[in-house]
């Protein structure tokens, strides 16, 4: 598949402004982008923001068929219900759709902490999940990211189920808490592997309860180092374009990126997309990729959101779930 960039609208976020000397309005206004088989095949991006922690929750819980704990569940047949067959458990692809899952934290209050749903490498040898914990006294949320070692001498699906949290887990990363936080939460969320499942790729919601959603913040974890990096610049590079070119300074705005999966044509890329919350119409900031290790940050495109992305991780479901 082809990788749709807008015309003229592909480009690096250099150290000074000179790179930026092309005329964006002319170009957003010339009757090339503005004609009827254009608008066909560049509808306007679908907004997914959240703007509350109501609407978060309410966004995680449609997703919950994808967030079960770890191991998968045992079925417990009706004795009753002597016609119904059991239902069957399937190892499908994790990222699908792409930058939809998150961790269902509906019970995360009465039960103080949920698993994440467990993904698998693209070579089934390892396994990742993340941990939620919460803390009545202090109204906050910490996070933390596991790795568990498949066993490689059975069956696909036969290791994905046999997996367990508690047999052989590595901690890859814990968000950072400070005791004197309150109301502050904290969760890690699996965006894919790489197609080498030499890298991880993972976001950080935080959130603050009075006030809803913060921000988004995006991470690699490289097993051939075995270093975190966080890639903050691409959310620099966000700032940066907007404010040089458009003097739309986000710092005064609620906004977020979203992460989406790694790019199809380019497999060390990550794609994002970015929104700025503005009353009832959103704006929509533009797709953005960046490399894991932080090197590069590229405006895709600032209208479309066509964009091709892998399906690298595995992860297991019933056959009668959504």
């Amino acid at each position: 598949m082809l990788l749709l960039i807008c015309a003229g609208f592909c480009c690096f976020v250099p150290c000074c402004e000179t790179a930026y000397s092309f005329d964006f309005k002319r170009d957003v206004a010339s009757k090339f982008f503005w004609t009827k088989s254009y608008k066909e095949k560049h509808p306007k991006p679908v907004n997914n923001m959240p703007k509350t922690m109501q609407e978060y929750y309410r966004e995680v819980n449609k997703n919950a068929d994808k967030a079960k704990n770890i191991p998968s569940p045992k079925f417990v047949k009706d004795e009753k219900l002597v016609d119904l067959p059991d239902p069957s458990i399937l190892v499908v692809k994790y990222n699908e759709p792409p930058g939809k899952v998150e961790i269902n934290l509906n019970d995360l209050k009465k039960k103080r902490k949920i698993n994440s749903i467990g993904v698998a490498s693209p070579q089934f040898d390892s396994l990742a999940y993340s941990t939620v914990y919460y803390y009545p006294s202090t109204k906050t949320a910490g996070s933390e990211l596991y790795l568990i070692k498949l066993d490689k001498g059975k069956s696909v699906q036969t290791r994905l189920e046999d997996a367990h949290v508690n047999h052989g887990r590595t901690v890859l990363y814990k968000t950072e808490m400070d005791s004197l936080d309150l109301d502050i939460q904290k969760t890690l969320t699996i965006v894919d592997w790489s197609a080498d499942g030499k890298k991880l790729a993972f976001k950080e919601k935080i959130s603050y309860t009075p006030e809803g959603l913060w921000k988004t913040n995006l991470f690699v974890y490289d097993f051939n180092t075995n270093t975190v990096k966080e890639l903050s610049e691409v959310r620099d590079a966000i700032l940066y374009y907007w404010r040089t070119n458009y003097d739309l300074r986000l710092k005064d705005l609620r906004w977020d990126i979203y992460p989406i999966g790694w790019d199809a044509l380019n497999p060390d890329r990550i794609i994002v997309f970015a929104y700025a919350a503005t009353g009832e119409n959103p704006k929509y900031l533009g797709a953005w990729s960046i490399d894991y290790k932080g090197n590069r940050a590229m405006l895709l495109s600032p209208l479309t959101t066509k964009f091709d992305v892998t399906q690298n991780g595995s992860c297991l479901k019933t056959e009668y779930q959504n």
